[in-house]
């Protein structure tokens, strides 16, 4: 079921129990020539996601660094590309009155292959 044009996924990819299987399924929700946004800080915490399927932040078994959006272009590239560069997305959370979390998510934009 192709219904969708444009899927946002904000702050959502690392805290999801299962980001592969949401990837998998966004797929076959995509129209051809739809966008799929993806924008995370990539914090990725047990406490969401088993770390057994995260998909960076950690060390492969060769001791290098799993970067979260190599793993991604690894996983979308057979059915999208990506649309320019990734680029850095600053925002605020409010957490009390007086504390505030500052971050900066990357966004990453993939168009899906006719």
């Amino acid at each position: 079921m192709k219904d969708f044009d444009l899927v946002i996924a904000a702050n959502l990819i690392d805290r999801l129990y299962d980001p592969l299987k949401f990837l998998d399924s966004i797929q076959g929700r995509l129209r051809p020539g739809g966008i799929l946004a993806i924008s995370s800080p990539y914090t990725w915490m047990e406490e969401h996601t088993e770390k057994s399927k995260w998909l960076g932040g950690y060390k492969d078994e060769k001791g290098e660094e799993t970067t979260t959006l190599r793993r991604l272009d690894e996983i979308l590239s057979p059915k999208f590309d990506m649309v320019g560069e990734p680029r850095d997305v600053e925002f605020v959370i409010r957490e009390t009155r007086r504390k505030f979390q500052h971050t900066f998510a990357q966004l990453s934009l993939w168009r899906k292959k006719e």
